[in-house]
Parts: C-alpha cells; sequence; structure tokens
C-alpha cells in the first residue's frame, strides 16, 4: 500500500512536471520561432527599402551577422532583373526566375516560398513591382538547433525532476508510513493487552460451568476474577476510544468553556497528596499562580492532571519526593509535575508517550502503558504540548504548555 501511495505521488508530480516544461518548451520555440520571423522580415524591408545594409543579430551575442539576400524589379511587360544582391549564389538564373515566379504565383505580398527557402515581399510600384528575396535557410537551422537543444533541457530536467520526486516522495509518504506502521503496532499490542483479561473471564467461566459442585468461596472467587476481567477490559476499551476518537478529530473545541486551572491543580494536589503518603512518598504543591484560566474541558484536564500525577507516584523511588507547580510563561500556563526517581533515558523521554510503550521499570507496574498518550493526546486537543525532561541525578519532569484563555 505505501509503495503504491508513494508511486501515485510520483506519477501525480512528473505529470504536473511534463505539463510545465511541454507549456515551456513550447513557449520558448514558439517564441524563437516569432523572433526568427520578425528579424528576417525585418531584413527584407530594410533591403526593399535600401535604405541601410541588411543584417542579422539574432543568436550572435551582439556581433552582426549577414543574410543572404537579394532584390529584383520586375516590369509591366515581364522583364526582371536584379538590383542589388550580398552572400546570394546567382549563378543559377532559372532557379531566380522560378522563385520570382512562384512569388507572383502566391497572392500575399509576402510569404515563405518552402521549395526555394526563400522569405520574399513584393511591393508595387509606379513602373512595375519590386521584390527582396532572403534566404531563410540560417532561420531554419537556429529553429531546429533551438528546438533540439529544447528537448534535451526538457530531458534533462524531466530525469533531475523524476530523481527529486523519487526522493520527495520518500519523505513525504514517510509520515503515512509511519502512522501506518503505528496503527498495525497500536492493532497488535491492544489485541495482546485485550487477550489477557479475555483468558481469565473464559477460564473461570469455564471452572463455574464445569465444577457446580465446588465450594461455594470457589465459586464466588471465580466469579470475582470474571468481573475483574470484564472490568479490566472495559477501562482497556474505554481508553481506546478516547484514543480513537482524539486521532479522528472529534475534538469538543467548540465547546471549550474557561477553566480555572489554578483550582484543578489545587484540587488534583489535594486528592493526591493521600495517595502519594500511603506509597511511602510526598506530594507538595510548590507553587501555584492565582487566576490561571485555560480555555478547555474541565473533565479532560483533570483526567491530564490525574495521569501526571499518578505516574509519578508509581515511579517515584520510594521515600521519594513528587512537586507540582503551576506558572504563567507569557501568554501560556505551565504545569509542571516532578519525581524523585530513576532517570528516564535520553532515548526514551520521547518514546514514553507512545501508545502501549513500557520502559524497563515499569514492567512491573499495572496498566497498559496508554495513559501518558492520552495525557499527550488532550494536551493536543488543547492546542498545548506535553514533554518531558530527566535530570542525571534522579528527577523526572513533566511539562504541560496550554495557552491562556
Amino acid at each position: 500500500m505505501i509503495r503504491k501511495l508513494r508511486w501515485k505521488f510520483v506519477l501525480i508530480n512528473m505529470a504536473l512536471v511534463t505539463a510545465m516544461l511541454t507549456v515551456i518548451g513550447l513557449f520558448f520555440v514558439s517564441a524563437t520561432r516569432e523572433s526568427l520571423k520578425a528579424d528576417s522580415e525585418s531584413v527584407l524591408q530594410r533591403v526593399i527599402s535600401e535604405t541601410e545594409t541588411p543584417s542579422w543579430s539574432f543568436f550572435s551575442s551582439g556581433a552582426p551577422v549577414s543574410l543572404p539576400y537579394f532584390t529584383v524589379i520586375v516590369r509591366p511587360n515581364g522583364g526582371a532583373y536584379i538590383t542589388s544582391s550580398q552572400f546570394y549564389d546567382l549563378d543559377d538564373p532559372d532557379t531566380i526566375l522560378a522563385a520570382v515566379n512562384a512569388a507572383f504565383d502566391q497572392q500575399a505580398s509576402q510569404g515563405i516560398l518552402e521549395d526555394y527557402h526563400l522569405r520574399y515581399l513584393r511591393e508595387a510600384t509606379s513602373d512595375g513591382w519590386r521584390m527582396a528575396f532572403v534566404d531563410v535557410s540560417y532561420e531554419y537551422s537556429t529553429l531546429r538547433q533551438a528546438t533540439w537543444n529544447t528537448l534535451r533541457m526538457g530531458l534533462i530536467a524531466f530525469v533531475l525532476f523524476f530523481g527529486a520526486s523519487m526522493l520527495l516522495a520518500r519523505w513525504a509518504v514517510r509520515p503515512v508510513e509511519q502512522s501506518w506502521e503505528q496503527q498495525r503496532q497500536f492493532v497488535a499490542d491492544a489485541s495482546h493487552e485485550l487477550k489477557t483479561p479475555l483468558t481469565v473471564i473464559l477460564s473461570n467461566a469455564d471452572l463455574l460451568a464445569e465444577q457446580e459442585e465446588a465450594e461455594p468461596d470457589k465459586r464466588r472467587r471465580w466469579a470475582e476474577n470474571i468481573q475483574a476481567g470484564g472490568r479490566q477490559m472495559g477501562t482497556l476499551v474505554e481508553q481506546l476510544l478516547l484514543l480513537a476518537r482524539s486521532d479522528s478529530g472529534q475534538t469538543a473545541a467548540s465547546r471549550f468553556q474557561p477553566v480555572d486551572l489554578t483550582e484543578l491543580v489545587q484540587s488534583a494536589a489535594l486528592m493526591f497528596e493521600p495517595v502519594a503518603f500511603e506509597a511511602g512518598k510526598t506530594l507538595e504543591l510548590t507553587d501555584a499562580e492565582d487566576s490561571v484560566t485555560v480555555s478547555g474541558d474541565a473533565g479532560k484536564l483533570k483526567r491530564l492532571l490525574d495521569i501526571l500525577l499518578d505516574n509519578a507516584v508509581k515511579y517515584a523511588d520510594p521515600g521519594g519526593q513528587i512537586t507540582l507547580s503551576l506558572h504563567r510563561e507569557g501568554r501560556r500556563a505551565v504545569i509542571a509535575v516532578t519525581d524523585q526517581g530513576a532517570p528516564i533515558p535520553k532515548e526514551e523521554l520521547e518514546a514514553i508517550f507512545r501508545r502501549f510503550y513500557r520502559a524497563d521499570r515499569a514492567r512491573s507496574t499495572q496498566g497498559f502503558g496508554l495513559g501518558l498518550a492520552i495525557a499527550r493526546s488532550i494536551a493536543q486537543e488543547h492546542r498545548g504540548k506535553l514533554w518531558s525532561q530527566s535530570d542525571p541525578a534522579g528527577y523526572n519532569t513533566f511539562f504541560c504548555s496550554l495557552p491562556l484563555a
């Protein structure tokens, strides 16, 4: 699928490039032809008036190039004679006479004699006609050379654009490829997480069905195991639905209301203080500026705080300290949750926000590895950012930056 998408991108890009190169090439060749024609006709005008020596200057690097020409006067009685010429072979009078007759056969007063490679101009005078002829062989060869040069440059440009399109396609499709891979990994991880409680439910249900004569205590324990597995599956499904709604862009931004973030932070600190105490750790609200207001969903912002504080309580060392703060930075509110524990490796500072990701220190803890992913999703929904920093001394800090209301 990704390969097809990449090639589709390349084909569309090359179709546009081909159309663009074709238009540019046609415009250049057409402009060259018109310029050559205008110069040739200008030479004819000067020749027929005999006001100056005609010259050719197109594509000549500034140095005039004389064109072969000759002029003819034709009398009403049919007599004709050459009045002037330059660089034109006059050794074949029959050919010259045939060219004059061919020019008279054409109705237009000026045009091209393709068989003789001549451009002519005819003017009536008081005693006949005056005719000027210019050799267009140089005009044709210049036009052919310009056309071939355009084709060569177009081919080179096409190859270069094709290579650039291949590189650009890889760069443009990379986010889609990563998203596809993450989706596959997400489905695999979700299936794995659902498999455990489902196995517990099915095995205990089988025991209840098969062991009808079992003691009431055992049957009650099996029923409790089924309920616990069901609650675990319900929690996981709820978290997956929350992430799915976030991925699909089903946000409630239009229903956001002003939220007193100071009050939320203070409430979260009061709620988690006994939780931290029972875990043998301390939680302290070190700083909370007054009247910090953001626009958002109070319930989701409370969940974000709960996830960060629950994460800190889980991973702080026994007897370690947890701090919570809220302050303004310009037009943004910044929440910081710091726990005193094992440093997070640098390569995991971003990975811990991936769904179902568990670092080594988290293998013995409960949970699905979705908490921080949900917290970041809530922050992004509120046009905010969530990131982490780790101090080698053993202080891990999670920052959440939200725009002020």
